[in-house]
């Protein structure tokens, strides 16, 4: 079995740079990967508002007091301790840093929650939130009152819960009507509304439908059906999981590839400032006019200030099929993201991280996919 390296990188998640805490756009400090540990794959990075940052990497989670320069993995919850490669995990964290931990064991299996106000020493769980088998789970915790979880009941059928005691319990607001698409992307609230808004890769079922990201928009406070509406962002779907990131003026912020005329794909955003009604597309961003890019994941903060990772290799060629490539992980961050013209800084974070296919499809799992 082969061990999976998971690094941090500061440029590259930016929790320090977009959590607000540079008044003016300051250039990001040159990057340093760092060595989280060597369990999990799929990696998701929260921040906590007393400064801890936390890691989930399918049910193995690590900690960082120290704004990411040192790991520790905790131990977990016991319903964590059945690790299977294919299993999803979510985490997100409370005002008031209460720790929110969601997955399912074993893969397709029971969905849980679990909740932590020690910064992950000891656990409360809700073992079966979602019993039966269920798959890609997410959590948002936006307030002290109200916190959502969604998950897919059969695999495809969604599920929206929403708790209103801090995890404690859950209620399922509705089962979704018809088979939904699980390759969704993180939960988003926008400050001061009452939706809940998720990206997902809509691949359509009709032959006049083109496959694309579009937004799930959530009303946790209304009856009827789960999703009050699907809005298109107009671009193509990525690869991996779909990303979207809120910005601190409440821009709404989602990354993908496309194809480019070299053959190979760029890396292409857009971005919304009403919840997905209207959306402006970028220009690709540079240097990726020629080459592949692929997992593509956005980050943002004040207004204007975008970042992108990604993987990135000067070979036109579809990421499965790149069994000669060689891979390196690149950071592109703009400090004017809505101007016509947006300046981008494009950083090589760490050359050669891998050679060969990238696997993120139907038909690779665990070790077999590369994160």
């Amino acid at each position: 079995m082969k061990t999976t390296l998971i690094t941090f990188v500061s440029v590259a998640i930016a929790v320090s740079a977009f959590a607000g805490k540079h008044p003016k756009p300051t250039p990001t400090p040159a990057p340093t990967p760092v060595t989280v540990g060597v369990n999990g794959n799929e990696p998701l990075v929260a921040a906590a508002p007393d400064g801890t940052l936390y890691i989930s990497a399918l049910q193995h989670i690590y900690s960082s007091t120290d704004s990411g320069a040192t790991w520790t993995e905790l131990l977990g919850p016991i319903y964590a301790s059945s690790i299977n490669l294919n299993s999803d995990s979510s985490i997100s964290v409370d005002p008031g840093n209460r720790l929110y931990f969601t997955f399912d064991y074993p893969y397709a299996g029971t969905t849980a929650v679990c909740t932590s106000d020690d910064r992950g020493v000891t656990w409360n769980c809700n073992p079966a939130v979602v019993p039966g088998g269920t798959d890609r789970m997410w959590t948002l915790a936006p307030t002290l009152t109200d916190d959502y979880e969604v998950t897919n009941e059969g695999l495809y059928e969604t599920t929206f819960l929403h708790s209103t005691d801090r995890g404690t319990t859950w209620t399922p607001t509705a089962l979704g009507a018809g088979l939904l698409e699980p390759q969704t992307g993180p939960l988003l609230q926008k400050p001061g509304s009452s939706n809940i808004l998720q990206i997902t890769k809509i691949f359509g079922t009709l032959p006049q439908e083109t496959p694309e990201l579009k937004l799930y928009v959530y009303s946790p406070g209304s009856t009827g059906s789960i999703i009050a509406a699907i809005r298109s962002s107009g671009l193509p779907i990525p690869v991996a999981l779909p990303s979207a990131a809120l910005g601190k003026d409440g821009e709404l912020w989602v990354a993908s590839e496309q194809p480019n005329p070299a053959g190979g794909f760029s890396v292409v955003l857009a971005h919304s400032p009403d919840e997905g009604v209207t959306w402006s597309k970028l220009p690709p961003v540079p240097g990726t006019t020629t080459g592949t890019a692929t997992f593509t994941w956005v980050a943002t903060g004040s207004s204007g200030h975008v970042g992108v990772i990604y993987y990135y290799t000067p070979d036109n060629v579809a990421p499965g099929s790149a069994t000669n490539s060689t891979w390196s992980v690149k950071w592109a961050e703009t400090f004017n993201a809505t101007s016509s013209t947006p300046t981008w800084k494009v950083t090589n974070i760490e050359p050669a991280v891998h050679t060969g296919a990238i696997c993120a499809a139907a038909g690779c799992n665990g070790d077999d996919r590369f994160a």
